[in-house]
């Protein structure tokens, strides 16, 4: 494991140590399969794996090896995945857990399938801010692949970016630590999401039900348990609209924004650029994510699948 200081947070050295994962584990310390390699991305979480095929037959050493650096990476990059069908990216999934379910009224998370699967189509879109999947659920996905079929070029935009949730936590003072440890906080629904997106369904849901369809009774803790790694995380995103037990608006407003400005600081992400044919994993536990933009005239084709859920504690 990585040095800690008398705080419990990693060290500056560790933070930038390119051999130490993002939960401190130490590369060298991996048994890597014959052919395989590992090497953290140039930012403050994920690692790139090289020599896999994920349409293999694979051992249950490479196996546990991705699910190893998965719980310890936060995001996990495979790149050259040309061979992955929907079906495989399915199994593969679910090596992870269930496949994650969506039940929402309405169907605004009725995302077109592909071939049979549980695996999403979610090409198009646009700017995405920063957010953990499906935070408005009392119980969210553990884990998102998403496959990269079709991307624009580097130049055109369309990059994804991810945020080191424990690293967020670690560079709060001992007094904010103290604070948030044990408060909660609401999200915005998947409906609110879709009305600011001004998606056709949403707009129409709305029109019908009133505004008060947007608000969510969900609610969430402040700082998340990893419970493979024992880490916490600054757990809160876009979706954060307010927090839980602080009744003076003007300081709840204050402190929320304060909260959602730190996850956002540029040294805590990791920026994808997407090469044809990466698979991407991140741990909806401990990583935001945040698409970007790109040039509309150039397809961005995306495969996604989840699995996994777990209450947040």
């Amino acid at each position: 494991m990585g040095a800690q200081n008398a705080t419990g947070m990693k060290s500056a050295s560790d933070v930038n140590d390119p051999s130490i994962l993002m939960s401190g584990l130490r590369i060298e310390n991996l048994r890597l399969p014959h052919g395989v390699m590992v090497e953290r991305t140039d930012g403050p979480c994920g690692t790139i794996v090289r020599g896999i095929d994920l349409a293999d037959d694979l051992t249950s050493d490479v196996i546990s090896l991705i699910l190893t650096l998965f719980h310890h990476s936060g995001v996990l990059v495979i790149p050259g995945q040309s061979r992955l069908t929907p079906q495989r990216q399915m199994e593969l999934t679910e090596w992870f857990g269930r496949p994650y379910n969506r039940d929402s009224e309405g169907k605004l998370d009725d995302i077109p399938t592909v071939d049979g699967t549980r695996v999403q189509n979610v090409s198009g879109g646009s700017e995405l801010a920063p957010h953990s999947d499906v935070q408005d659920y009392a119980i969210p996905p553990d884990v998102t692949v998403l496959h990269g079929l079709e991307v624009p070029p580097p130049s055109a935009g369309g990059c994804t970016l991810f945020a080191n949730l424990f690293q967020a936590y670690d560079e709060l003072d001992d007094a904010m630590k103290r604070q948030v440890e044990r408060m909660k906080w609401k999200p915005a629904s998947t409906l609110a999401t879709a009305y600011g997106v001004r998606m056709p369904q949403a707009i129409a849901y709305v029109a019908k039900h009133g505004m008060g369809a947007l608000e969510s009774d969900v609610t969430h803790p402040v700082v998340r348990t990893h419970p493979v790694s024992g880490r916490k995380a600054l757990w809160v995103s876009t979706f954060t609209v307010k927090l839980v037990g602080i009744d003076d608006p003007e300081e709840n407003k204050r402190l929320t924004h304060f909260l959602k400005k730190h996850v956002t600081q540029t040294h805590l992400w990791y920026t994808h650029n997407w090469t044809q044919h990466d698979v991407i994993m991140w741990d909806n536990r401990c990583v935001n994510h945040w698409r970007k933009n790109w040039d509309h005239k150039y397809s961005r084709i995306m495969h996604r699948s989840q699995a996994g859920g777990s209450r947040p504690f």
